[in-house]
């Protein structure tokens, strides 16, 4: 039970600087991209195409499809011209119509058309499948990197980004994923082999044809140059936005408590004002390419009208060769329309992917070891040895030095900000220290990997989540089970243990559907009291040998807190544990008292010992007492 305090007191820390104050000592700030960074467009969509690596057969058949109706597209018009010729010979040269000829073509023709329509089909589907499961495989992915990331981020990220990454951005993937690539492809085999058949037709009105090429791609060059950044800005907009929506919701009590409505409807007007600006700017240059690009070609349709109908007029050209001529020239025109059309959505699914690249890339929990832990053997002796740590370049721990015994029970007591959360933070490895070794049972905490560290560990935070669904799944959530297993398979009686040793047990059964009643979201059909109980009896369920315990009566009143604490005794009557908490009459009866202040450990004692000191606990208790 030894202890060595730290004597650090010419550091000149005072709680986590450049970072507003949150519940339980986290921070938060809003965004979580800068919009106008730069982007690597061409990046992205290799490593978008990269992920398609397990689809591949089936997006390779997708594109043969596509291929295939591309080029029965291009035949169609050659075809069409032949019987135009049969008809035009027929009624100038006065010849007998050749029926068997005309038969020829025209089931060709049929048989094109059918063949067109069944790749189209067969394409779409092969495609939705293709698309769909590479959004499964992104978000698997996803799902897995949440898990896997830092607290720090999430310190540094906004929930309304989240979801908008999670939801809007994926759909945008998806929805390029499904049509973008295949349109595209489509787009480029239409115009070689469209042009292929206008050069055999007449190459002088094929190269007349061709000038909009180099036109239309500087044009298409120069918006997607301007029209880039108003995408990534539309996506990085609609994330604050919805951050700040779901704050306003989640927080509507206080909104109208303290009669920030006007406030806020001002801040979030604001806020759409811009997303309004940055939205149809870039629907003004999306849009306008269009009419743009039809205002070219259809001035190049008119003077290949007029010239190749001199060349009809001179027996150069036949009037069939002339007529599929036209129809390739309104061809050419598709593949035009077709980038042009699609070109909002390739840009704004771009910007889309960056987004969940940026998030797959961002930095994870380093794992340093990779020792297993068998928390049944966990004795719970824990020692802090020259602990270097801060939230910035500034360190708020400096040479932290602490030693606790296993079964001990030690209160952290301090004011906001002084460091509390984060040593049992730092236990957890929610964040890593910058210096010395955190051991448990004498063995360096970063040997194990922090799935198998966190076994040994049962947490109780003030900041209380419930998650949607039953009273008893959400207890169950707690426990320990196998991979095979779900939460159906956590034995009832534990459970109803857990809620008994909460003292959430009472208020549970008096429910119409009691331990099987369905929360809603945030849990808002209970008070925050009771919603506080589940989440201790969630903790309980674990029966860790190092319990942590973060202001976790906060919500309760006193009579349910002594008997919480009860509970708790004999829950930790054989466990190590920590108890953050304010109010000192709770923490009375603890092994030793920690005192802190900005990241330093000031005192360490049992009550009466640190009242007998006359120092800072006395300081404390004496003001709570007033």
């Amino acid at each position: 039970m030894s202890t060595e305090p730290i004597n650090n007191k010419d550091k000149q820390q005072d709680g986590l600087p450049n970072v507003s104050r949150g519940v339980g000592g986290a921070g938060r700030v809003s965004g979580l991209l800068t919009s106008g960074s730069t982007k690597d467009a061409k990046g992205t969509l290799f490593r978008l195409l990269k992920n398609l690596g397990k689809f591949k057969w089936l997006f390779m058949a997708a594109l043969i499809l596509t291929l295939s109706a591309s080029v029965i597209q291009i035949l169609i018009p050659r075809n069409i011209g032949r019987i135009i010729n049969i008809f035009t010979q027929l009624l100038t040269s006065n010849i007998a119509l050749d029926w068997e000829v005309l038969g020829k073509i025209g089931l060709t023709l049929v048989i094109l058309y059918v063949f067109n329509f069944l790749s189209n089909y067969i394409s779409s589907i092969l495609m939705v499948r293709v698309s769909q499961s590479v959004i499964k495989s992104l978000r698997n992915q996803m799902q897995v990197k949440l898990n896997a990331l830092t607290l720090k981020y999430f310190d540094s990220s906004s929930a309304g980004d989240m979801v908008s990454l999670l939801s809007n951005d994926l759909d945008n993937v998806a929805n390029t994923l499904q049509s973008g690539l295949t349109s595209s492809l489509s787009a480029i085999v239409l115009l070689v082999g469209v042009v292929i058949m206008m050069l055999i037709i007449n190459p002088i009105l094929a190269f007349l044809s061709m000038v909009v090429i180099p036109v239309s791609y500087y044009m298409v060059k120069y918006l997607i140059k301007k029209a880039k950044p108003i995408f990534q800005k539309n996506a990085s907009l609609t994330g604050v936005f919805n951050g700040k929506i779901e704050e306003a919701y989640m927080g509507e009590d206080i909104v109208k408590h303290y009669n920030i409505g006007e406030d806020l409807k001002t801040e979030l007007s604001s806020l759409n004002e811009e997303l309004y600006d940055s939205e149809w700017k870039s629907s003004l240059v999306s849009f306008v390419t269009r009419p743009a690009g039809d205002l070219i070609l259809n001035s190049n349709y008119v003077l290949l009208a007029i010239w190749g109908g001199r060349y009809v007029i001179n027996g150069t050209l036949s009037l069939g060769g002339f007529q599929a001529f036209l129809q390739y020239t309104q061809m050419l025109r598709g593949p035009f329309n077709q980038v042009l059309g699609i070109f909002n959505t390739i840009m704004s699914a771009l910007a889309s992917a960056e987004r969940v690249f940026e998030f797959l890339d961002a930095e994870e929990i380093a794992e340093l070891g990779n020792n297993s832990m068998d928390a049944d053997s966990v004795i719970g002796e824990i020692e802090f040895k020259n602990v270097d740590f801060g939230y910035t370049e500034n360190l708020l721990f400096e040479k932290v030095n602490l030693k606790v015994a296993p079964g001990e029970q030690v209160a952290i007591v301090g004011r906001t900000g002084a460091g509390k959360t984060t040593l049992v933070n730092l236990l957890m490895r929610f964040y890593e220290i910058s210096g010395g070794k955190i051991y448990i049972d004498g063995k360096d905490s970063k040997s194990y990997s922090t799935e198998e560290l966190r076994k040994a560990y049962s947490m109780v935070l003030q900041d209380t989540w419930l998650f949607s669904g039953s009273i008893r799944d959400n207890i169950a959530y707690g426990a320990d089970i196998k991979a095979e297993e779900d939460l159906s398979n956590v034995d009832f009686e534990r459970i109803k243990e857990a809620a008994r040793l909460a003292r959430a047990d009472s208020f549970i059964e008096c429910l119409p559907e009691g331990y099987d009643t369905v929360l809603t979201e945030g849990a808002s059909n209970l008070s925050q009291g009771e919603i506080q109980l589940l989440t201790i009896a969630r903790a309980m369920i674990k029966k860790a040998p190092i319990i942590i315990l973060d202001e976790a009566t906060s919500s309760v009143d006193t009579r349910t807190e002594l008997l919480i604490q009860q509970g708790l005794r004999e829950l930790a009557a054989n466990s190590t544990s920590f108890i953050i908490a304010h109010r000192l009459s709770t923490i009375q009866d603890a092994d030793r008292i920690i005192v802190m202040d900005s990241g330093t450990i000031v005192e360490v004692g049992t009550h009466e010992e640190l009242l007998n000191k006359n120092g800072y606990y006395a300081e404390m208790y004496i003001a709570g007492q007033g």
